[in-house]
């Protein structure tokens, strides 16, 4: 499997003028214009401008994808906190519980020993 970049420029001639391209490469067979300019009078200045622009196009697809890492970071800090205070909610609330039905229990059996000392 050949390995090829994901974003390529390219400059081609049309009639007397050259257009450069910034593309990218969506799947094996199928790629897309992200970025382009036609008009420049020599190649040597379309391929000035597509280096030009490939690298700082590249350079804020970077600055992006370091953005959202960070806020996966926090997003995934902030999930991570409100599932143990969710478990910590459920183990308080089942404690709760547990002492109730134990009150209510004990209840029973004072009552049913009160019954049992009246007869």
């Amino acid at each position: 499997m050949a390995q090829t970049n994901k974003f390529e420029f390219q400059v081609m001639q049309d009639g007397d003028v050259w257009n450069a391209t910034i593309t990218r490469r969506v799947s094996a067979r199928r790629t897309s214009v992200s970025k382009q300019k036609k008009g420049f009078s020599s190649e040597a200045l379309a391929t000035e401008w597509a280096k030009e622009t490939l690298a700082q196009f590249l350079e804020n697809l970077q600055v992006g994808n370091k953005r959202k890492a960070d806020k996966r970071i926090v997003r995934n800090d902030l999930a991570e906190k409100a599932k143990t205070e969710k478990e910590a909610a459920a183990v308080a609330y089942k404690a709760k519980q547990d002492a109730h039905f134990a009150a209510l229990d004990a209840e029973e059996v004072a009552d049913a020993e009160y019954a049992e000392d009246e007869e």
